[in-house]
């Protein structure tokens, strides 16, 4: 990938799309909005999810993602309560902004700030002019948080550090983990306010 002079996490967007040729279209992990009108109107948040998963081409992964989610009773989006209120804490406080303007930067987020141990390691590097993952040491952290790490590397840089065969892994990624990396796919493909909406029925 070519070198980006942006620091700020919409600029960064707007760069990598102009240093791609005339009508390129990414692939995988490639732009594909759905608005907020759009994903308001369907029936539940396991439609959207759905819808987001075909719309990236993540066929493969659709049969165990469906499991999951069909599985969980109530909290559909964010790992636990803890989660929750420490993600709601940041995008009430001084990173709204930008999390609002930038939805890979707060797909990022919401993975990283999933584990507070990991959160603590990279806080310091998740700033309003971006998420410095190459500052970050990481240094004796559990395999989930390694995974946690990377999938936030790679939706907010649109890598793929984490191959699709791993993601349809179950012994190398926990349903758990899964759930969170699919619903960082969802924020940054619908914006952060989805995760505003009341608890989700999957019902």
């Amino acid at each position: 990938m070519s070198k980006l002079f942006c620091v700020s996490p919409g600029l960064r967007v707007l760069e990598r799309q102009m240093q791609q040729p005339p009508g390129y279209r990414p692939r995988g992990y490639g732009i594909c909005v759905m608005d907020e009108v759009e994903w308001k109107s369907r029936g539940n948040y396991s439609e959207i999810v759905d819808c987001v998963i075909s719309r990236m081409q993540l066929e493969h992964l659709k049969k165990r993602v469906d499991e999951i989610f069909c599985e969980i009773d109530k909290e559909m989006i964010f790992r636990n309560l803890k989660h929750r209120k420490d993600f709601y804490s940041l995008l009430m406080g001084k990173r709204a902004k930008t999390l609002q303007y930038a939805p890979g930067y707060a797909a990022a987020v919401f993975l990283l700030s999933a584990d507070e141990e990991l959160w603590d390691k990279v806080c310091k590097n998740v700033l309003d002019t971006g998420i410095y993952f190459d500052r970050v040491r990481l240094g004796g952290v559990t395999l989930e948080q390694y995974i946690l790490f990377h999938a936030a590397k790679d939706v907010y840089n649109g890598t793929k550090h984490i191959r699709l065969s791993e993601l349809t892994d179950r012994d190398l990624i926990a349903d758990e983990i899964l759930r969170l990396i699919v619903n960082a796919f969802v924020i940054e493909k619908c914006g952060v306010d989805i995760v505003k909406q009341e608890v989700w029925n999957a019902d």
